[in-house]
This record gives C-alpha cells, sequence and structure tokens, in this order.
C-alpha cells in the first residue's frame, strides 16, 4: 500500500531533485550514494504518511507498521559497527547482498531507518514552531518545481540544511550527523517518542508483521529467539546477541524439530510461549549439512511481538502527521452547524 505513494514521491526527490552525487552524466561515470538517505530515505517517509494520508492504510495500520521498522532496526546488531552512512555509501554492494546475516552486515537501512530519522525531523519541527509548520513546509519549496519541460536540479547536504533551517532554524546539520554516524547499538526512535507513543512487546502478533510473514513465506522470531526462519526450515538469520545466536545457530542451517517433535510454524510458536512456564531449555534440532546437532536455547520469556503505546504524557502528534489534509487553498469542511 505504500509502494504506489512511494514511487509518486519519487517524481520530486529522485527525478527532479537529485542528490548531485547521483546526478552523472553518462553511465562511464561512478554514481556516490552519499545522500541515498534523502532520496530514498526521505521517500520512504513520505510514502508510508502519505499510505495513510490518503486511506491505503487505516491509522492503526500505520501505527504498526512504524512499530514493526523501530523493533526491526531497533535489533539491527550490525549497527554497532556500520554506521546508517555506510549503508548508503555501500549501495551498490548491499543492494545485492543475500538475506542471510543481514542484522550483522546490515542492507539497504537508510531506507527504513531514514524514515525513523526524518520523523523525528516532522516532530522537531512541528514542536519549536508549535504546530505551525511541519516537514511538508520543508517539502514543498524543496521539491516544488516551475512545471513545464522535465529538468534536473541537484542538491547537496548544504542544500538540505539550508532549506530545514529556513522552516525552523535548529543544528541540521548536527542532527543529521549524530545519527548517521552513530555506532549506538538502539535504533533512533526519538520520532516515535517525540510522536507521544513508545515501543513496546507482548504477545499479541503485529498484524503488519503477519503480512510480511505471509509475503515472504516465513517465521519471523526476531524479538524473542532472535531467529527467522523460512517455511521449509531453512534458517534465514539470526540477530547476534539473542538466544539462538547465542546457542550457536546461524543463517543456511535447517531447522527439523522442537522439542523433540517435527517443527511447524505454529507449533514453534506454541513451544517458545511454553518456555515461560518452565526451567528446561527451548531445544531445537538442527540440520548443518549432512550433520544434526540439538541446540538448547536459554529462553524463557515467550513470544515478543512489537506495537506502539500511547504516552499520554505528550501531544500525540503522530495522529496529527498521519491527518489527511486539505488541499492547497481549500478550507476544511466547517463542524458548525448550519
Amino acid at each position: 500500500a505504500d509502494l504506489l505513494p512511494h514511487e509518486f514521491v519519487h517524481s520530486w526527490n529522485g527525478k527532479f531533485r537529485r542528490p548531485a552525487g547521483l546526478a552523472t552524466s553518462d553511465y562511464q561515470q561512478p554514481m556516490k550514494g552519499n545522500l541515498l538517505w534523502v532520496y530514498e530515505g526521505l521517500t520512504q517517509y513520505l510514502g508510508l504518511i502519505l499510505a495513510a494520508r490518503s486511506g491505503l492504510w487505516t491509522p492503526p495500520q500505520f501505527l504498526e507498521q512504524a512499530a514493526f521498522v523501530a523493533a526491526t532496526f531497533d535489533h539491527r546488531a550490525g549497527r554497532t559497527w556500520r554506521p546508517l552512512q555506510d549503508t548508503a555509501d555501500a549501495a551498490q554492494l548491499l543492494y545485492a547482498a543475500p538475506e542471510e546475516w543481514t542484522a550483522w552486515r546490515r542492507s539497504v537501512d537508510f531506507y527504513e531507518e531514514g524514515s525513523l530519522i526524518w520523523l523525528e525531523a516532522d516532530t522537531i519541527i512541528r514542536q519549536q514552531t508549535k504546530g505551525r509548520r511541519s516537514l511538508d513546509d520543508f517539502c514543498r519549496p524543496f521539491f516544488g518545481g516551475p512545471g513545464g519541460a522535465p529538468a534536473v536540479k541537484t542538491y547537496t547536504f548544504d542544500d538540505v540544511v539550508a532549506a530545514l533551517n529556513a522552516v525552523a532554524p535548529s543544528g541540521w546539520r548536527e542532527f543529521f550527523t549524530a545519527r548517521l554516524t552513530s555506532l549506538n547499538p538502539h535504533a533512533p526512535l526519538g520520532g516515535i517518542e517525540n510522536g507521544g507513543w513508545r515501543l513496546i512487546y507482548n504477545e499479541t502478533r503485529n498484524e503488519n508483521q503477519i503480512a510480511s510473514e505471509v509475503a515472504h513465506k516465513l517465521v519471523d522470531l526476531s524479538f524473542s529467539i532472535g531467529l527467522v526462519v523460512e517455511e521449509d526450515g531453512a534458517i534465514r538469520d539470526v540477530i547476534p546477541g539473542m538466544a539462538a545466536a547465542a546457542a550457536g545457530i546461524g543463517p543456511g542451517m535447517k531447522l527439523q524439530a522442537v522439542n523433540g517433535r517435527q517443527w511447524s510454524p505454529e507449533f514453534l510458536r506454541q513451544a517458545i510461549e511454553a518456555s515461560k512456564a518452565t526451567a528446561k531449555p527451548l531445544e531445537l534440532l538442527i540440520a548443518n549439512g549432512n550433520y544434526f546437532r540439538t541446540y538448547a536455547l536459554n529462553y524463557h520469556d515467550g513470544l515478543r511481538y512489537p506495537h506502539l503505546e500511547r504516552d499520554s504524557s505528550r501531544a500525540d502528534l503522530l495522529s496529527e502527521i498521519i491527518k489527511p489534509l486539505a488541499p492547497r487553498g481549500i478550507s476544511s469542511p466547517s463542524t458548525k452547524p448550519d
């Protein structure tokens, strides 16, 4: 649902306005992706909020997706050695990288982690201007064009900073630099928190995560035992520092049985949930090539799925951000009685 608005936004952020390093004169010149966190990260953010504003997503679906993205990057162990900026600089390598070891190697994270950073920028503008301005007020002049014949107008980091300062003066250069170069193990969740929500986990499955599992034919247990397994049992990835990785399981192996019983997605979930009531480890029979071994996982916290919970101590900016906008120059319908 967010793909159509994402690509629509590229008409401006990518086609008309383009990072200077990507506006090469011919195919012999190397592209420089250092601003892909604007080209794709901002487009990803706008695609998400436009999906909600247009009604392609309901507000709860937007919140579930935001929670899923936040939790995924809060468990991206590779962020402790590879900063987000490096994922943009190495995009030509990461686009074609296999799914295995994504959590440690990182992928083209400038898309979705970039969307978290732009959400934070949006909330900062709204807070500093007391709701009078938003990121929309940056996008209109920055991406707006004169119309007519097709054209390409390049931009640099300095141009982005200057345009943001024209909307809400702040330390934007320092803001983005800190987040692009950070080796903090946790994701940048300032936008969600500024927006009046907090990331939580419980045993209720995340609706958008369910859709992702169905589409990609896998079982995503990233937030409990730290394991992503395909429907045929092939282990796609593990999350370093979590139970599966600590037990010695790695991508490329294949799950055969859970607690002595042939595995299935449902039985695996049931076994993880049942682990809360016992001190016994969760036992996974794993094939590694022609060899089989039982791995004992010391895990007893049950299933954990991400959601956003309202923080009543802060204004609900997230709901304001995804609220449909009246066309410019047209007033919203009056709520006064006739």
